[in-house]
């Protein structure tokens, strides 16, 4: 029998990428908070690196400093409301011109209720206090350009470390129109979900490039918000203008929706079945949107929530986590 000595093979890369979508958020964060409560420890110590875009920023910084998914899963539940709006979808055409007003001068939340709410999480902590590395898009709104901020996990990812973590995460929330935007240092921000709302490839790319990654060992569980089989509740009309598509935020969640499809074809190419994407369908005629907090909606997410985590291929999730 050999006794030749076989050099161990290196360990998979694991990545925990999740997208963007409002209050939709719940959805993820119901999901998380199962998978938590299913490995017994905090979640972000599965990971080798944590990516989010908008409310996924929210929920990967939370993983990156070891809060709780259950602590944010009742975040939303108990200040949903706050933070977005207790209105349900305007009904007919002169409501819904009503609803488009409220953001025509200005932003249509505060976001300071968010603000208060992540600040009781994180504190003052900045994002080199953080537990677990984490990638985090943005778009800086004053040049065009986009930015990543990133925790001090690699030589080639410094420079962020003593940006306050509440303000890189109100950053990559703040959806134009829907909530200001933030000043992170000296630059203003918008929502990383203008250029990726799922951040899969962002991701992908720190991993190979800035942390030494072999993508034949990277290993990617992708988690949205279950808009990525969004389809609109009223017909399209191919001459629809500004009332047409905003309606019920049609432009904003068809974005969001084909940007993840996109996302998932490229990396089921790239990764194969070393990939794995949680999502659930859309519910036409549901009432959801990326700012209704009503309690309908809250028990509608949750649902969908639970009615994915009852069908996962949990012998096939063990693998990524």
């Amino acid at each position: 029998m050999s006794t030749t000595s076989h050099p161990k093979e290196p360990k998979e890369f694991r990545i925990l990428s999740l997208s963007g979508g409002g209050y939709l958020g719940l959805y993820t964060a119901v999901v998380l908070a199962d998978l938590e409560k299913q490995v017994g420890e905090p979640l972000g110590k599965r990971f080798d690196l944590i990516a989010g875009t908008s409310v996924g920023g929210l929920l990967a910084m939370a993983l990156a400093f070891e809060v709780p998914m259950a602590h944010i899963v009742q975040l939303f539940i108990e200040r949903g409301e706050e933070v977005f709006s207790s209105r349900r979808l305007p009904g007919g055409t002169v409501t819904r011109l009503l609803d488009m007003t409220r953001s025509v001068l200005g932003p249509k939340y505060t976001g300071e209720a968010l603000r208060r709410e992540i600040k009781k999480h994180f504190g003052g902590r900045t994002m080199g206090d953080a537990q677990h590395a984490v990638v985090v898009p943005a778009v800086d709104v004053s040049r065009s350009i986009t930015k990543v901020f990133k925790t001090p996990h690699t030589q080639g990812s410094l420079g962020d470390e003593s940006l306050s973590a509440v303000d890189v995460t109100l950053a990559t929330c703040a959806a134009p129109a829907y909530f200001p935007c933030v000043k992170v240092g000296e630059r203003l921000y918008a929502d990383g979900g203008l250029f990726a709302v799922a951040p899969d490839h962002v991701a992908l790319h720190e991993a190979e490039h800035f942390m030494g990654a072999k993508l034949a060992r990277v290993r990617m569980l992708s988690i949205g918000t279950a808009t990525m089989g969004y389809q609109p509740t009223e017909s399209v009309e191919a001459d629809a203008g500004a009332v047409g598509w905003l309606t019920d935020g049609r432009l904003i969640l068809t974005m969001i929706s084909v940007q993840q499809q996109h996302v998932k074809a490229v990396m089921e190419d790239r990764l194969e079945d070393r990939y794995m994407r949680i999502d659930a369908d859309w519910p036409v005629h549901a009432g959801l949107g990326i700012d209704v907090a009503t309690p309908e909606a809250t028990k509608t997410l949750v649902g969908l929530g639970e009615k994915t985590l009852a069908e996962l291929n949990r012998k096939r999730l063990a693998a990524f986590l």
